[in-house]
């Protein structure tokens, strides 16, 4: 029995179906000379990012967050004092 797990060819080309509406969207976002891969690689970078933005945002507003000690973690001091 398979486990499941599945490697992956990092260049393997997979086709997704979009509706036309959704593909000149694309097409109108894309620069000349920009492959479709691209562009939807950076899309989900900065949805990503966007996320992560709205993660710090929403911990920043809500006041629960622990303060730390940027020297000692730059340092490597993981040991609790005390």
């Amino acid at each position: 029995m398979e486990s499941g797990i599945h490697k992956v060819n990092q260049n393997e080309i997979k086709r997704i179906p979009i509706k036309v509406p959704t593909w000149q969207g694309l097409h109108d976002l894309k620069e000349a000379g920009q492959s479709y891969d691209n562009l939807i690689a950076g899309m989900i970078k900065r949805e990503k990012d966007y996320r992560d933005w709205q993660m710090v945002m929403k911990i920043d507003q809500s006041g629960e967050f622990e303060p730390f000690d940027a020297e000692k973690i730059l340092n490597g001091d993981s040991a609790e004092e005390g």
